[in-house]
């Protein structure tokens, strides 16, 4: 079965408006201030007019306030928010929204906070740490990804063209989170790149 595809970390229109058009299943625009894919309000408002039933927003957000979450979820319809700070799972239920929950496989006891977050719509494991919380491009031992685990796993962390049929023939997990793997720069999507990325997908 094909996987949840998301394409995280869009900076600009031309980006978006090339994404929307592929098939992918969600789109993810990043509020945490320390990541070069931060992105403000005006430009979540912009985008927020394009999307089409088809594509979910995510948006990500990195120990924000609960007004600042809310300001940027007004923009869009069904948004799924995605937290990668040290949000607590009360705090992330309480927007009454699906919410995806990324744990670092650096945690040494990153099993626990899967169980912790079991109500969430998933959880991404990635290979982030407290100063860079993802986008890293550095792939995790995909040997921990834990088998007896119920909840939708999605996978993020140096995914591309080259190792992307590894992990989906081997782990079969719910999803792959793309961001630097497919850029030229952080923040510019090479679409050439993800088409082929998404044509190999489409082959397994």
């Amino acid at each position: 079965m094909k996987p949840f595809i998301k394409i995280c970390g869009v900076t600009n229109d031309q980006d978006l408006k090339e994404l929307i058009k592929l098939d992918i299943d969600a789109i993810g625009f990043n509020r945490d201030k320390d990541s070069p894919r931060y992105v403000s309000f005006e430009f979540l408002e912009s985008s927020g007019k394009c999307f089409n039933e088809k594509i979910s927003p995510v948006i990500v957000f990195v120990n924000e306030s609960k007004e600042g979450i809310k300001k940027a979820i007004s923009y869009f319809k069904n948004p799924i928010l995605q937290f990668h700070g040290d949000e607590s799972q009360d705090f992330c239920a309480s927007f009454n929204l699906p919410y995806i929950k990324a744990i670092s496989m650096n945690e040494k006891d990153f099993q626990n906070k899967i169980i912790e977050f079991g109500d969430a719509f998933a959880i991404l494991l990635d290979s982030g740490g407290q100063k860079i919380r993802g986008g890293t491009g550095k792939t995790f031992d995909w040997k921990l990804i834990p088998k007896e685990i119920k909840n939708n796993l999605i996978i993020a962390g140096g995914l591309n063209s080259n190792n992307i049929t590894s992990l989906i023939k081997s782990y079969k997990p719910y999803g792959v989170d793309l961001a630097s793997g497919v850029e030229s720069k952080p923040g510019k999507k090479d679409i050439a790149e993800l088409k082929h990325f998404l044509k190999i997908i489409d082959e397994i």
